[in-house]
């Protein structure tokens, strides 16, 4: 499922001048930070809108794959999270993301948009730039998930994807633009978000969630500090 289509055919992509430096590292290790990537966006998407079933079945399995690659400590979550997946409803889950990140009675939900967290509004100068550079590589944000501003937490993660995707196809290293929009965008602030929603006490999958995302952003952080 991809939140964030491609609008160009691979032969008008600029991916690169000739000559450009090939992939560093082994392609496994990129294949597995594509999979943490893809599977994070879909995790913080509307339930309701993604093929649940689908996603809760194959979730641990992706993560432990991806984990001993990295690789994250995150052993513990991925035991839950496979233990958890028997007995999860949709209904339940749908309700619990609503009551964090759209609209909650008893207390103000969890904006999961960048420019909340760095300009403390809506539609602010982060959602435009993250709007740019989306039209820069081709991508726009599919129908379905359209209702999303283009600096929600998903999409972003969705583009980190695409643009470990794009490179992985071409053979060539997209490492700068990912560690440019990693520094600039989604690394600013998303671990503050994830300390947010387990601030909140949510119920088990959602803590889980953001204690995986966030070992994962660390490591993340440390492998982007490693190619300077």
């Amino acid at each position: 499922m991809n939140t964030i289509a491609d609008t160009q055919n691979s032969s008008d992509r600029d991916m690169g001048s000739p000559g450009q430096e090939q992939f560093p590292h082994s392609e496994e290790l990129h294949q597995a930070r594509y999979a943490m990537y893809k599977m994070l966006s879909l995790a913080y998407l509307y339930p309701g809108d993604i093929d649940w079933n689908t996603f809760l079945n194959e979730l641990p399995e992706i993560l432990e794959e991806a984990a001993g690659i990295l690789p994250l400590d995150i052993t513990t979550e991925i035991a839950t999270l496979s233990i958890l997946s028997h007995s999860l409803e949709l209904k339940q889950i749908c309700c619990e993301h609503t009551l964090l990140f759209i609209n909650n009675p008893n207390k103000n939900p969890i904006a999961p948009y960048e420019s909340v967290y760095l300009e403390d509004t809506i539609m602010g100068r982060c959602t435009q730039s993250v709007q740019e550079l989306y039209e820069q590589y081709g991508l726009a944000v599919d129908q379905q998930h359209s209702y999303l501003l283009p600096d929600h937490i998903a999409l972003e993660l969705d583009f980190m994807a695409c643009l470990i995707e794009k490179s992985l196809e071409s053979g060539a290293s997209s490492l700068e633009e990912q560690n440019s929009f990693f520094d600039n965008h989604t690394g600013r602030w998303a671990q503050q978000f994830l300390a947010d929603i387990k601030d909140t006490k949510p119920d088990a999958y959602f803590t889980l969630l953001a204690t995986v995302a966030d070992k994962f952003f660390q490591y993340e952080k440390h492998f982007f500090a490693s190619l300077a």
